[in-house]
């Protein structure tokens, strides 16, 4: 089952998933960014066309990628979903420096994962929102630092007590290598990872590892103007072996706090739309791209008993 912020779903309800995009984010240093910096109505009025125009092209349920401190809000969300039938999925965890507030630095891992755990079994404040998977980051470079370090494994806890898959942000291969190995470590079934922005490692002998772990590939930066390098990814992809455990989305939208009106908001449903009939022209079968959004998504993003 997927937990959205109205409930619970099945596959058949969930139908296609976009499994990494955005509808709010503020890049506010320090963990500052709070609901009085912007106008909760005027969010929902501004991206509410673009969630209408993604169900038209035939997508039901997206995942919001923004973690607490850097927009997460369950509110919007909710109101969201109501208006245009879009199931949405919103999450608990925290992201990386400079975007954390001065307590994450200071408490123990086992007491940042019971933050997580007390949201997943009670959700989110008193929105009755209930987050269904946990969202962290990596810090870029080759090795990972002693924060983000403390979060992956609060993640790790938090993911084993609560049954949530975990999203990853990851630049690079060197520092999916090393997270790789601390999760082996841990004993942790890697089948609830999901390594957010696997573009970016562009090395076959590391796909073909993270995916035998039973990890998830996420390609999610699939834009106008990227299509065709995606085609040729995608096909490394399937060449190398790993094509069932590829998921697919745009990291896209987003209502941008502080610019005005949200800034230049970008639509949804290009994937579908655009890009679907060119991965199919450069040889991708349809019926795997639609796996990718359909039953891979729903497996990577599903609580398990």
């Amino acid at each position: 089952m997927l937990r959205t912020v109205s409930g619970l779903i099945t596959a058949q309800e969930a139908g296609r998933i976009l499994e990494h995009e955005h509808v709010l984010v503020g890049f506010v240093e320090e963990g500052k960014l709070t609901p009085e910096m912007y106008d909760r109505n005027e969010v929902v009025t501004s991206v509410l066309p673009y969630l209408l125009k993604l169900k038209e092209a035939g997508c039901s349920t997206m995942v919001d990628c923004a973690p607490e401190y850097l927009g997460r809000d369950p509110y919007i969300l909710r109101r969201l979903s109501e208006l245009s039938g879009v199931r949405l999925i919103t999450n608990t965890g925290f992201y990386k420096k400079p975007y954390l507030p001065s307590f994450v630095y200071e408490i123990s891992e086992r007491d940042l994962a019971d933050i997580w755990i007390r949201e997943a079994r009670n959700g989110i404040g008193e929105s009755g929102v209930h987050p269904g998977y946990i969202k962290i980051a990596l810090n870029d470079g080759t090795t990972i630092d002693e924060m983000q370090l403390k979060i992956l494994r609060a993640a790790i806890r938090t993911s084993l007590e609560t049954s949530l898959p975990i999203q990853c942000h990851t630049i690079g291969h060197s520092i999916a290598l090393h997270a790789y190995e601390i999760m082996k470590l841990a004993h942790f079934d890697q089948e609830r990872f999901i390594w957010v922005h696997a573009q970016t490692f562009k090395v076959t002998d590391v796909y073909k590892r993270l995916a035998e772990a039973g990890g998830w590939i996420s390609i999610d930066s699939i834009l106008p103007g990227t299509y065709e390098e995606h085609v040729d990814l995608l096909g490394q992809l399937l060449e190398c072996g790993v094509g069932d455990r590829v998921l697919l989305s745009q990291d896209t939208g987003w209502y941008n706090v502080g610019q005005f009106q949200g800034g230049n908001l970008r639509p949804y449903h290009h994937l579908f739309t655009d890009f679907f009939p060119v991965a199919a022209a450069g040889g991708l079968e349809p019926q795997w791209l639609e796996k990718c959004v359909t039953s891979h998504a729903f497996q990577a993003m599903s609580m398990r008993s």
